[in-house]
């Protein structure tokens, strides 16, 4: 239960009622801006249809937990935005972090600046989707990374899951011997949020695949 963030399976962007037409609409817009399109066959395993945080809050209701898979990214959303959000707000405004890491309902492995509108949804019953590209998530989540001096010790993409149970699990005196105390546990949902979405993004450029809400 609860909502995810998670990849995206190449069979979705192939014959998916919502990734089919997403698909194609984002290769129109990436071919009218000469850069490559991204393509079903470029994708990695994974299930998902997704959401960004500007219509995040009024989606955690139930939804369907995706299926397990070791070789795929899946995190759980659980924890209040409240700290990565004034994280996020106080870093230089040329970072734009609260946009690359909160303002999206796909990540795609294409190099690209600002956000692509679609008029098509990225899930069931949802508005049109906003795309970005996973290299500038990835950067600004390096850079927080950075404030938050969060040490190599916190799971990125170990699996299933794995970040989520770190975090939960998580005992501030036992980490702090461990991986030395900072920032990072000084707002233990800022840094549990920027894990996860540096973790997706890198994830998303490892494999070469899209990463959404589920």
């Amino acid at each position: 239960m609860g909502i995810y963030v998670v990849d995206v399976e190449a069979a979705a962007w192939a014959n998916g009622e919502v990734y089919g037409p997403l698909g194609t609409a984002l290769d129109e817009e990436l071919a009218r801006r000469g850069l490559r399109s991204f393509t079903p066959a470029a994708t990695a395993p994974g299930p998902g249809p997704g959401g960004m945080l500007g219509g995040m809050l009024g989606r955690f209701g139930r939804r369907n937990r995706p299926v397990q898979r070791e070789d795929r990214f899946e995190e759980k959303v659980n924890r209040p935005y409240d700290g990565l959000e004034a994280l996020c707000r106080a870093q230089p405004a040329d970072w734009r972090c609260e946009e690359a890491l909160l303002d999206w309902d796909v990540l795609v492995p294409v190099d690209f600046h600002g956000v692509i509108e679609l008029p098509v949804p990225a899930e069931p019953d949802g508005d049109g989707a906003r795309v970005r590209s996973a290299h500038r998530t990835a950067e600004a989540g390096r850079r927080l990374a950075a404030v938050l001096g969060l040490p190599d010790g916190v799971p990125r993409d170990a699996g299933s899951l794995a970040l989520t149970n770190w975090f939960h699990d998580l005992d501030a005196e036992r980490a702090a011997a461990a991986h030395g105390a900072g920032p990072w546990l000084d707002d233990v949902d800022a840094a549990c949020f920027t894990a996860l979405y540096l973790g997706a993004a890198e994830h998303a450029l490892r494999r070469g695949c899209a990463i959404a809400y589920s």
